[in-house]
């Protein structure tokens, strides 16, 4: 299963719906709370940097660039801003798209060092990635939620306590996951849609209440899933 995880299919991500219809149709699932305790228990149970994102497209990806979320200081704060780009040696899959035929694609790729090594103990040792990966096939979540590492080595920049929020730019073609309080957000709570899920299993990864990337979802463009409209 994990010989074939590192390549990108721009199609199929410009196929992807925006957040917005995403989470509409997540919040159909009644059974997403129990998916996620599985996801929860599993993860912690074995101290592994793995959590769950609502898949989303950002923006369409031009042929032979993929996604890549990298550390930068953006209006003096600390982020992490993804966006198209040529991939080299040094990004690394964060995310997977699974596919219909047990396969999987890249969803995002990261240049975090702890991405690597995350992945490194992944490739060493599959089982437990598979196992998320067969529950959330079993819950029927293959179209909604990808499986995603949650370590950042980049996260010791941030206010861990303070969440996170991302949002698009537009005018730079870009998303941007900020601390909320670098974040122009808006007051309208509806506007926020959650983005990320992850049991925080340490002080270097997503996760939990806090640690988690909302999306300001407003037309002022801002998109809270622990995902904010400048992500």
């Amino acid at each position: 299963m994990l010989t074939d995880f590192i390549n990108f299919n721009s199609t199929k991500y410009n196929s992807l719906p925006e957040v917005n219809v995403a989470s509409g149709i997540l919040q159909q699932h009644s059974n997403f709370a129990e998916l996620l305790g599985k996801i929860y228990s599993l993860t912690n149970a074995h101290s592994i940097e793995l959590g769950v994102r609502l898949i989303h497209r950002h923006m369409q990806v031009d042929e032979g660039k993929v996604m890549i979320e990298k550390f930068q200081f953006h209006q003096n704060a600390p982020a992490f801003i993804t966006s198209a780009d040529f991939p080299t040696d040094q990004a690394y899959p964060a995310s997977w798209l699974l596919e219909d035929d047990g396969k999987l694609t890249v969803f995002e790729y990261s240049t975090d060092i702890l991405v690597k090594r995350t992945l490194e103990k992944l490739i060493k040792d599959p089982s437990i990635f598979v196992e998320m990966c067969d529950l959330i096939r079993d819950y029927h979540f293959e179209n909604l939620l990808a499986p995603c590492i949650t370590a950042r080595d980049s996260l010791k920049h941030f206010e861990k306590e303070n969440g996170f929020m991302e949002t698009t730019d537009f005018k730079s073609n870009a998303s941007i996951v900020k601390n909320m309080k670098d974040s122009q957000i808006v007051d309208d709570k509806n506007a926020i849609i959650n983005t990320m899920w992850a049991y925080s299993v340490s002080d270097n990864c997503f996760g939990g209440d806090n640690r988690c990337v909302g999306h300001c979802n407003a037309s002022n463009h801002c998109n809270f899933h622990c995902n904010k409209d400048t992500h």
